[in-house]
Formats: structure tokens, C-alpha cells, sequence
């Protein structure tokens, strides 16, 4: 498959986690210095600023592994937003002792909403022609995230361990759109409140405007410096972790023009700017701790760079402003700055079909075609959509504009959002419906059907069919027991199998172990026990400590202790565990253990209370890591294509399972191995009889259950399989 450090966001973020997450803003406002009214002096130099960021940004997208840092471009275009923005909305409210909201609005709406919607229906429609039913949804509701300017918030709820391995989408990049759209809701009221409160303490209005957004400034920063410690995921798309960077440009578009620098102190300025934001590109990560205080290089060397173009008042055009902002004001950078809004828009999908097809990293000559083919649909979007609606840019070519068409502008491209995702979302709704109503077949063999003696070939309709896959997941997730907390929950909370029965047996560990919950489950009852599911994504049941790219995490031991403590005391006939090996987390979540053998200890300090205390421990083997996206490559492939299946040497000899080696030696530990019936001699299939394998790096609920009898008599029968 197509890398997903090229295309997933997280460094998922993550774990490669770029993609996605790091994509920017490059809103078409006219770079326009502060400077008195009537003063109209473009700013070519923010306008290849534009070209640098937006540059980063696409490379990035392209080779994260080159420009490991590029998603900071995102950082370097909030603040040549807020400087031109946030600096033209203070001027006013400052000269005049209010803003034109709807004449603000207004103009935002007929720079931006006409390109953006374009975007969205050729993305939609395109899913639609080229891409398989299991991409339908995810764009239909990234289509209507990105038209109600929410597409931020929808990323930051999904983010996380359960969104690690979905597809990415092509429309992911509105995350950025969305943040400066939700700043510009309220900063323009915050400006007129300040300009009265001035009013009302008898103070400067730009004095009290600039204490304020200063105010909101540090406030906005301390807060992304703690919450993204604490929650990089969700701080990375949170509005309120982005304002100061917005903020920061709007403050030094108040002050700039009352400063005074030498030739020396602007040239110096613009070249250590420029250094700091190429340096953060080349040197930064998805490993750290993203926006938080790192973020605040590439925000400072943007300040820079800006203010050391920025004439001060009276002059036209800043005096000796030096070499880079006479670089960056060169035709071929402010060409790429001037259609930067529109390049944006449409490198990120162009990519991400690129990837879908090709399957694979682009080479140096597809990737330079790729920028041509998206600097082309950059130029032809602004020539023929942007500039005709920006109109009033432009006179004679457009009638004047007015606030009655701009809102009934923005109100027909709203409802034709809203409709371009709800259409295809009730189609397909129906047809997942019927998809639902396939059942597994009681007589399948389900994995015996690898074993030679039972070779069942492939027949019949794939169950579940890819595009529900991701819905086929244990029990567990339906009553929200798969982050159990023994510090807020008790084992009675999560029971299964026969609940009156008086003997019980626990499930613990991470997902990996929940994704046999429901087959346990039917165990259990048959053999008149209770289970008692007590697992939590992302924690193996262990003591070793899990580092993840911001620091350790102390909460999987802890919580296993706990979790520990409770086990003893219901005295249960059996534990069974099972997790994801070290290879997984790494390249899914970017978690790491210090050594393998640190690991293997880990699990025996864990599991010694329990063999003490006479607790029998059954280690499942951790299932093999496809390859691939198995929902995706069946519906596209077919379910016997050489493309849907994993090496087993890959796959399963060279992932060894550190559970599984805990246990050698262990009296009163059993290991239950079932590779026999997900591989066979050669390769792990994503089909086995017509049951799909997988639903991402888990086996779907529908595959578990097939596995009934072997897991019983494995469990029950006295021998592992």
C-alpha cells in the first residue's frame, strides 16, 4: 500500500503520522502592509512567503521522509493571516470604534467559498467514479465537515488509537480552513468589546486593542503548551491551541509600522526568519510534541521575516529590507503566492488518488508531475473561479459586489455541500444496510478451511463485505468497554458469556485481545462461565513501560496493577491475554518498549501474582499484521488477488511475540497459537473460505467467531491448536 506517512496525518499521527494533520491554510487575501488608509502598496514579499509555506507543505505531502518538519507550514500561513487580517480588523476598530461585520464577511465569503466548493464536489464525485463503497462515507462526511467548517474538530474527536489505520481522506486537509474560520467568527466582536472597554476606561482604543490580543496571545499558548503534553492528537486540530500563532501576526501588524530598524537589523531579521522556518521543515517530526512550545520557532521566524519587509510609517517601501524579502518578492515566488489558496485546495486530493492507484511511494519523476498537475488545476482554479468572484479585485470583469449576493452566495454553496455529502451517504446507507443482513454461514469452517486436511476454496460473497468491515468489531465497543478503567469501573461492568454463571474467566489486554471478546464470549456460555472483559486499547496487559513520542506512559502500567488487583480478587478459573507485537505499535502507533527482553519481563511481573495465586494464564498469540488494507484491496482486488496477501515469513517468523516468549518455561502459563488458521505454509490471506480476515490490523468480528471450535477445543479440550 501507498505509504501512509505520505498520506495519513498522524503522525498518526502518528505513528507516521503526518499526512493529513499537517496541511495548511492559504487563504487569498491581498498581502497588504500596515500602513494608513488609502496606502495600498502590495506585499510581494508575503506573497512568496505564501510560496515557502505552501512549497513545505506539498513536499511534505510528497516525501515526509525528506521534509520530515514541512507540516510547518501550516504555522507560517496562521500567521501571515492573522498579520493581515487581524492587523486590518484592529486598524478599523481602532480608527473608527467599529467593524464592518458584514462588509468582513462579506468579502471572506467570495474569496473563499467558491474555490473550496468546487474542491468538495470534484473530491465527492471523484470517490464516487474511482474509488471503492468503503471510501464513500468517510469523504461524504468529510465533505460535510469541511462545508460546515468543522472539519478540525471532526479529525481531533477521531484521532487517536481507534483512527491510527483508516484511510485517509482527501479532504482532510479543511482541518486548517476550519481554524481560521472559527477564529474569524469571534475575533472580530473581541476587537469591537476591546475598543469599547477602551472607551469606557478613558484609554487609548490601540493600546487597550493590543493589550488585549496580547492577553489572548500568552493565554492561547500556555494552554497548547499544557494540553498538547497531555493530548498531542487532539491539540494538533484544536482551534483554541492555534490562536496565538494567528494572534502573533496580528500583533506585529498593530506595532510593525511604529517600529524604526536599521538595514542591518531587517537583513539580519529576514535571513534568520527564513532559517528558522526552512530549519524547523528539515529538522522537526511527527514525533514531537506538535504545536506546543516547539511551534513557536517557525511562528517567531514568520514574525521575523514579515517585519523585516514592513515599511515603517510614511514610507512606501521598507528601507534596505534585505535579501530575503527581495527573494521572496521575485516573480516566480509571488507567481506560486498569488495561486497558493488553490494549490492547496488541490494537491492533497490529487495525491491521495495518486496513492489509491499507484499503491505505493511516488518516485522523483511522479512526484515533479504531480506538482505540475497541481500547479496547473492551482492556476486554472484561481483564473476561473477566484478572480471572477473576487470581483470587486477586479473591476469591470464583475458586477459590484454587495452583501445581499454574498450571502446568498455562501447560501447556495452551503446547501450544495450539505447535498453533495448527504446524497451519496443515503445511497450508500441502503446499500450497507442490505451488506448487514450477510451472515456468517453456521457450517463454515471458517480457519480450519487453511488446514490441509479442510481446504475450502474461496465462495460465495465476501462476509462481512469491505465496505462494513470497519463495523465488524467485538462486543465490547458496543457498551464502551474497550478502555476499561479499574480506577472508575468494576469487573462486574463488562460481563459476558453466562452472567449468572458463578465461576468466571478474564479477558485482559489491549485490542488485540478484545477482538476475540465475542467468540469468548460464546465460549464461555457454553461451558457455564462468566467472562469478564477488563481490556484497554493500547495497554498489553504488562509492566514494562511503553514510551510513546511524548515521553513514557505510565498509564498502561499503572492501570495494569490496578487492573491486577482486581483480577486477584475475583479469583477466576483462567486469565487470557492476548496484544499487539512490538513491531505493531511501532509502526501504528509509534509506541516503543526499551528492549524486547524489558518487555518479555514486563509480562512475567504481571503475571506472577496470578500463577501464585493458582490463576491459570492463557496467552493468544498476537493474529498477523497485513500488509495492506485489506477491506480496500478485496473490494478493489478481489478476494484471491496476490495483492491481498502477507508474506508469513513477513507477517509472522519475523514478528516474534514477546506474551509468547514470557510463557516458555512458565508453569501454569499455556500458549494458544493460531496462525495455522489465519496463514497457511506461504502467505496470510485477507480471505479465508469467504470470511474477510481483517478489518484494519484487527481480524473482523465475523472471522473471530469462525474460529469457535478450534479456539474451544484449544481453550477447553486440553491442547492448543
Amino acid at each position: 500500500m501507498f505509504d501512509t506517512q505520505v498520506i495519513s496525518a498522524r503522525s498518526r499521527s502518528v505513528p507516521a503520522v503526518p499526512g493529513p494533520r499537517h496541511a495548511v491554510d492559504v487563504r487569498p487575501e491581498r498581502a497588504e502592509p500596515a500602513r494608513p488608509r488609502g496606502a495600498h502598496v502590495p506585499r510581494l514579499d508575503i506573497q512568496g512567503l505564501r510560496a515557502v509555506a505552501v512549497g513545505l507543505v506539498v513536499l511534505y505531502h510528497l516525501r515526509p521522509d525528506q521534509l520530515s518538519g514541512g507540516f510547518v507550514g501550516v504555522d507560517v500561513f496562521f500567521v501571515i493571516s492573522g498579520f493581515l487580517i487581524v492587523g486590518s480588523l484592529g486598524r478599523e476598530a481602532t480608527r473608527t470604534g467599529t467593524i464592518s461585520l458584514t462588509s468582513f464577511y462579506m468579502k471572506r465569503i467570495r474569496r473563499l467559498l467558491p474555490a473550496s466548493a468546487l474542491v468538495l464536489v470534484v473530491v465527492m464525485a471523484a470517490t464516487m467514479l474511482l474509488l471503492p463503497l468503503s471510501r464513500w462515507q468517510g469523504t461524504a462526511e468529510s465533505v460535510l465537515a469541511s462545508t460546515l467548517q468543522v472539519q478540525n474538530w471532526a479529525l481531533a474527536m477521531s484521532s487517536g488509537y481507534a483512527a491510527a489505520t483508516e484511510a485517509v481522506s482527501p479532504l482532510q486537509h479543511f482541518w486548517s480552513l476550519a481554524v481560521e474560520e472559527q477564529f474569524y467568527l469571534g475575533v472580530p466582536l473581541l476587537l469591537i468589546g476591546l475598543v469599547w472597554l477602551a472607551g469606557r476606561l478613558g484609554r487609548s482604543r490601540m493600546a487597550v486593542v493590543i493589550g488585549g490580543i496580547a492577553v489572548l496571545t500568552v493565554a492561547s499558548f500556555v494552554y497548547s503548551v499544557v494540553y498538547t503534553a497531555s493530548n498531542h492528537d487532539v491539540a494538533y486540530f484544536a482551534t483554541t491551541t492555534r490562536v496565538w500563532e494567528l494572534t502573533a501576526g496580528g500583533l506585529l501588524a498593530l506595532v510593525a509600522t511604529r517600529l524604526r530598524l536599521s538595514a542591518p537589523v531587517r537583513t539580519t531579521a529576514g535571513l534568520v526568519g527564513l532559517a528558522a522556518i526552512c530549519g524547523s521543515a528539515l529538522t522537526y517530526t511527527t514525533a514531537m510534541a506538535f504545536p506546543g512550545w516547539v511551534a513557536i520557532v517557525p511562528v517567531l521566524g514568520t514574525v521575523l521575516v514579515i517585519a523585516a519587509g514592513t515599511p515603517a510609517a510614511g514610507e512606501s517601501v521598507p528601507a534596505g529590507a534585505g535579501p530575503a524579502t527581495w527573494l521572496l518578492s521575485t516573480r516566480p515566488a509571488t507567481f506560486v503566492g498569488d495561486i497558493s489558496y488553490s494549490l492547496y485546495l488541490w494537491h492533497w486530493p490529487l495525491i491521495i488518488f495518486y496513492g489509491f492507484f499507484a499503491e505505493r511511494v511516488p518516485t522523483k519523476i511522479e512526484c515533479l508531475a504531480l506538482v505540475a498537475g497541481s500547479l496547473a488545476l492551482a492556476w486554472l482554479s484561481t483564473r476561473f473561479v477566484e478572480e471572477p468572484f473576487r470581483g470587486s479585485a477586479h473591476a469591470g470583469r464583475a458586477r459590484a459586489a454587495t452583501p445581499a449576493r454574498a450571502f446568498r452566495l455562501a447560501a447556495v454553496l452551503v446547501v450544495t455541500g450539505v447535498l453533495t455529502a448527504a446524497g451519496p451517504w443515503l445511497y450508500l446507507q441502503d446499500r450497507l444496510e442490505q451488506f448487514r443482513l450477510q451472515g456468517l454461514d453456521p457450517t463454515h469452517t471458517g480457519g480450519a478451511a487453511l488446514l490441509p486436511e479442510q481446504m475450502v476454496p474461496t465462495s460465495g460473497s465476501v462476509v462481512p463485505h469491505p465496505a462494513i468491515a470497519a463495523e465488524s468489531g467485538p462486543i465490547i465497543y458496543a457498551n464502551d468497554c474497550g478502555l476499561y478503567d479499574p480506577a472508575t469501573m468494576t469487573p462486574g461492568a463488562c460481563t459476558y458469556g453466562d452472567p449468572a454463571a458463578s465461576e468466571a474467566v478474564v479477558l485482559v489486554g489491549d485490542s488485540h485481545a478484545a477482538q476475540f471478546a465475542t467468540v469468548l464470549s460464546d465460549i464461555a456460555a457454553g461451558e457455564g462461565l462468566r467472562l469478564q472483559a477488563m481490556v484497554h486499547d493500547g495497554c498489553p496487559f504488562g509492566m514494562a513501560l511503553p514510551r510513546t513520542p511524548m515521553g513514557p506512559l505510565t498509564t498502561c502500567p499503572e492501570g495494569n496493577a490496578a487492573t491486577l488487583e482486581q483480577i486477584l480478587e475475583l479469583k477466576p478459573r483462567a486469565v487470557i491475554t492476548s496484544a499487539m507485537n512490538p513491531a505493531g505499535y511501532a509502526s501504528v502507533l509509534g509506541f516503543r518498549w526499551t528492549s524486547f527482553s524489558a518487555q518479555v519481563e514486563g509480562y512475567r511481573e504481571a503475571w506472577a501474582p496470578l500463577l501464585e495465586a493458582g490463576i491459570e494464564v492463557v496467552v493468544l498469540r498476537d493474529t498477523p499484521l497485513p500488509t495492506f488494507h485489506a477491506p480496500e484491496c478485496v473490494e478493489r482486488h478481489g478476494a484471491d488477488a496476490p495483492q491481498c496477501r502477507t508474506d508469513r515469513e513477513t507477517a509472522v517468523e519475523d514478528t516474534p511475540d514477546p506474551a509468547v516468549a514470557a510463557a516458555k518455561g512458565l508453569s501454569g502459563v499455556r500458549v494458544v497459537d493460531l496462525t495455522g488458521h489465519l496463514c497457511n505454509a506461504e502467505v496470510c490471506p485477507a480471505v479465508i473460505g469467504n470470511v474477510l480476515v481483517y478489518r484494519d490490523n484487527h481480524v473482523t468480528d465475523m472471522f473471530a467467531r469462525s474460529l469457535h471450535g478450534p479456539l474451544r477445543e484449544a481453550l477447553f479440550g486440553g491442547a492448543a491448536s
